[in-house]
């Protein structure tokens, strides 16, 4: 056999082992597995109590006729309206007022130190916010001023409200978009 004829038969022979797969044979089916039992079930009867309806309203008496008499119905009778109770207000003065709101969690050894922080944030925040105003600005800068202006008024708030973690965020926001507006 020549070269070219044993190179031939071995591409075959590596081109028939290359669509060759191992695949493993076992038995179909295999046990079959059971499936678990159900847990049991508690049904709680319930019971419907309706309420008996009220009863029906009598019929209206049927208007009488009289002979010679105009045909315009009968005016309807007014009803009878109850005077509106007006509550006795020693009853009222002994409902309890409802407690005053819980302080906020102060998540912070050094409140005052962090009350400190945030006013100089917001300090600075507002010098900057006065530099941008005298310069010429853009409704999208100027928008931004608005916004950074409204910040530092929600900052204020939370401040007073000892909500120091809000204040903070609040604050760092206004002082960023602030910093920013005289760079543009």
């Amino acid at each position: 056999m020549s070269r070219l004829g044993c190179a031939t038969v071995v591409a075959l022979a590596l081109a028939a082992s290359a669509c060759a797969s191992a695949q493993a044979r076992s038995e179909p089916g295999g046990p079959a597995l059971a499936s678990p039992v159900p847990p049991p079930h508690a049904i709680v009867p319930v019971e419907i109590v309706e309420e008996p309806a009220a009863p029906p309203a009598p019929p209206a008496p049927a208007p009488v006729l009289v002979r010679g008499a105009s045909r315009r119905p009968p005016k309807p009778e007014r009803a009878t309206e109850k005077p509106v109770e007006k509550p006795d207000p020693a009853a009222v003065s002994a409902q309890p007022a409802a407690p005053p709101p819980a302080p906020p969690l102060q998540t912070t050894t050094d409140v005052e130190g962090m009350k400190t922080a945030i006013r100089k944030t917001m300090t600075q925040a507002k010098s900057d916010l006065d530099r941008a105003a005298n310069l010429p600005l853009s409704p999208e800068r100027r928008a931004q001023h608005d916004t950074a202006r409204r910040f530092l008024q929600q900052a204020d708030e939370a401040l007073k409200m000892e909500n120091l973690v809000f204040a903070e965020q609040l604050a760092n926001k206004a002082a960023t978009l602030a910093a920013a507006l005289p760079q543009k």
